[in-house]
């Protein structure tokens, strides 16, 4: 089946893409001009590729919208009962996606498939606030039909979503704690079923 392989080699990608995505440059940076060193505060660190975008919140700061509740709801709704292709089609194209992995542009129906095949657990919404035009969503991570959620079963994650013309547009994985890092998701407690 062509989407059971592209799916798959999206989940490739997104996994190659978490490995390498920490990576340096091999090439040695130029020398600072004399009379910038004694003003210079330092090196800064990097950025990693696996760090939120700037401007995207990890904590709400009011309600959430209830059109953005809806589709957040539904789109669980569809996951966490095993149908991926209705739950796809809760993104819009294009839309970005970071779950732990540098920030992806989902540009086909494969690839919005392939994101949410890569969602390995189902989830219920037990905690939603908004943040501007986003909504902060805590998980609470449960089985789904084709997924195979392992010790995740039970426990909490977050999520940054912004939500545009009933399509999710943005979903990004948050740390556990808002000001926290980045966490990984939970690993499957063997091949899925």
């Amino acid at each position: 089946m062509a989407v059971g392989r592209s799916a798959a080699a999206l989940l490739v990608a997104l996994t190659v893409a978490a490995a390498v995505g920490c990576g340096g440059s091999s090439k040695p940076s130029p020398s600072p001009p004399p009379q910038a060193v004694a003003n210079d505060p330092g090196p800064t660190p990097p950025v990693s590729d696996l760090a939120l975008p700037p401007g995207v919140p990890d904590e709400s700061t009011g309600p959430a919208a209830d059109a953005s509740r809806r589709v957040i709801n539904n789109w669980l709704k569809a996951l966490r009962h095993g149908d991926v292709k209705r739950a796809a089609h809760y993104f819009a194209l294009p839309s970005k996606f970071q779950n732990a992995t540098p920030v992806l542009t989902v540009n086909s129906e494969q690839e919005r498939i392939a994101v949410n095949v890569s969602l390995s657990c189902g989830a219920v919404a037990i905690e939603m606030g908004g943040a501007g035009v986003y909504t902060i969503v805590k998980f609470r991570l449960t089985k789904r039909p084709g997924g195979n959620c392992g010790t995740g079963v039970g426990g909490t994650v977050r999520g940054a979503i912004r939500v545009e013309r009933r399509k999710i547009k943005e979903w990004y994985r948050l740390p556990d704690q808002p000001g926290g890092q980045q966490q990984a998701p939970p690993a499957p407690a063997g091949p899925a079923v």
